[in-house]
């Protein structure tokens, strides 16, 4: 069959919209006039990645001999006089104590069971402790407190038993009170020649000596270098019943590049993050800062807080954070600056564009962190979740956004 020419016009029609209409998808594909970016709240550190020491005001308690069972906790504070510990000539008194430990436990708890037949509200209250106690336990485990977790345990443990001794009769008690402090007594017994040991000087308790503690104090901090500060090494441990920090002021020193170094100045405030021990950040201000010796510098961080959490800690990475920024996250082509040298955005709302004053925070590479200017209100204020606009075409306030 032969084509006539209208059928020929007509196929060349179609295959040039065809081609016109892929051409014009393309270029859309291709080249946006404006790009869209959504607004999100952001924050960037200034900081500075350190390796050092910390150091202390700390005695070391006498050399002991025996076996030793602490009487307080880790960075627990003391006074002068104080016992912290028992000393056990016999290897097996540990064990004793234990049992002793459990006896006066269960005295406590059966003595509790007596009173909650005078006191109808005993049973009430020892509910709410079970409930406290375990709600103590899950957020000591979801937060990765592991060392509170234990005495959360054994508070939940006494409690639960306190609760189970309040079913039993009122003379089922009272012969096991009788036989339970027969027992106490008879441990106690197996327990003479003790020996306490006692504070000479009030402060925060540690059970650890590491060897440092009559080098790493204040007075190793005068006139610090770097080369002094490379040939500290940790030290070997000393069998005693551990030492006590006597001042609540610690410091932290670090070997730091002259050119990191040159952000600090002495007496500026910083913030002290420890990649260990410490739950959160401290406070901490420069003590002092060494001169330069072969590109490096010592600098000495004054803390006076979390003194309980730092008991255990000596050599630590860490970060000096000088300074941080907050504000939002925009692209930084989407900055303009208007005739009067005013910084705003534009922002699609709807099918329009709206430009709204802000304020630059900081400035990185390919974005910026702004704010909104004093003064903007209502539409006119950015906010998290706005449409940012990025684009080299001028753009207007109210005008009609082009279909892209």
């Amino acid at each position: 069959m032969r084509s006539t020419p209208i059928f020929k016009i007509l196929s060349i029609a179609v295959l040039v919209a065809v081609v016109v209409l892929l051409g014009v998808e393309g270029y859309r594909y291709f080249y946006r006039p404006i790009a869209v970016s959504v607004a999100y709240t952001g924050q960037i550190t200034d900081s500075i990645s350190v390796t050092g020491w910390v150091i202390r005001q700390e005695k070391p308690l006498p050399e002991t001999s025996g076996t030793l069972l602490r009487q307080v906790q880790e960075g627990e504070k003391v006074h002068a006089g104080q016992t912290v510990a028992m000393a056990y000539a016999d290897k097996g008194a540990l064990e004793v104590v234990k049992e002793l430990e459990d006896a006066e436990m269960k005295l406590q708890q059966l003595q509790f069971a007596r009173n909650s037949y005078l006191d109808s509200d005993a049973a009430l209250k020892v509910d709410s402790d079970i409930s406290d106690s375990i709600y103590k336990l899950r957020a000591a485990t979801v937060d990765g407190d592991y060392s509170t977790a234990g005495d959360c345990l054994s508070a939940v443990k006494t409690a639960v038993l306190k609760r189970s001794y309040s079913y039993e009769s009122l003379e089922q008690i009272d012969t096991e009170i009788r036989g339970t402090q027969a027992d106490i007594a008879s441990l106690q017994g197996q327990l003479s020649g003790a020996s306490a040991i006692r504070t000479d000087s009030g402060g925060y308790y540690s059970g650890s000596t590491d060897g440092c503690e009559e080098l790493l104090n204040p007075e190793f901090l005068k006139d610090l270098t770097p080369s002094r500060l490379k040939t500290v090494s940790a030290g070997t441990a000393v069998k005693n019943a551990g030492k006590i920090i006597t001042d609540s002021t610690w410091y932290y020193a670090a070997d730091l590049p002259a050119e990191s170094a040159r952000k600090l100045t002495v007496g500026q405030e910083v913030t002290l993050r420890l990649s260990m021990g410490l739950k959160q950040d401290t406070p901490a201000y420069v003590y002092s800062i060494s001169p330069e010796e072969d590109g490096h510098v010592a600098v000495v961080l004054s803390c006076t807080r979390y003194i309980s959490q730092v008991t255990l800690l000596r050599r630590q990475q860490g970060q000096i954070l000088l300074r941080e920024y907050k504000g939002v996250h925009v692209p930084s082509s989407a900055l303009r600056m208007d005739e009067e040298g005013n910084l705003g955005v534009f922002c699609q709302v709807g099918a329009y564009a709206y430009r709204k004053p802000v304020v630059l925070v900081y400035r990185g590479e390919g974005f910026c962190l702004v704010d909104s200017a004093e003064g903007a209100a209502g539409i006119r204020v950015l906010r998290q979740g706005d449409l940012v606009i990025s684009t080299s075409e001028k753009l207007t306030d109210g005008m009609i956004l082009p279909d892209r």
